[in-house]
């Protein structure tokens, strides 16, 4: 479980789950929830709606291609800065950069898995609860067997090739 504290926003809670190139992200807490997949290995992504139980499934754009969310949690040039106790846990706290820029990362000392990271600022903060390490169930990166499924690459115009010479 991840909360996103945002400034000038509501908490956001998020279920994730990570294996290799896949990751599903659970929105909690929404009138409409909503899960969605990310197959990096496969390029696409699915948008879950248990409500009306639909599966809509989406080629990566070109953006996404350049900005895969799996890859670009990617943490780069970590620094420790020192030992904090953050909730009542004994952290290694990190200077690090990524696509965000310059933050901190709390990283508990004994597990060794992540606690919080911040902004330099303060105002965008991601919580961790209840963090686990290890291998996902393949179902979770899945869409359900008895959703309809909506492909919507079908509706994407193709580009024109170019006239015959």
């Amino acid at each position: 479980m991840q909360v996103i504290h945002a400034a000038n926003s509501p908490p956001l809670k998020q279920k994730v789950y990570v294996d290799n190139q896949k990751m599903r992200m659970e929105l909690e807490g929404r009138e409409q929830q909503n899960t969605i997949i990310y197959r990096s290995d496969l390029g696409i992504l699915y948008m879950i709606l248990p409500q009306k139980k639909l599966c809509f499934i989406m080629p990566y754009s070109e953006a996404l291609k350049n900005k895969d969310p799996i890859s670009s949690n990617a943490l780069k040039n970590l620094s420790l800065e020192g030992t904090e106790t953050l909730e009542g846990v004994l952290c290694d706290k990190y200077e690090v950069t990524g696509p965000f820029g310059k933050a901190y990362l709390w990283i508990n000392k004994e597990k060794e898995i992540p606690v919080r990271l911040s902004s330099q600022d303060g105002k965008n903060v991601v919580d961790w609860i209840d963090y686990q390490k290890g291998p996902q169930s393949p179902q979770l990166f899945e869409p359900p067997k008895d959703y309809q499924l909506i492909d919507m690459s079908k509706n994407i115009p193709k580009k024109s090739s170019p006239p015959p010479q």
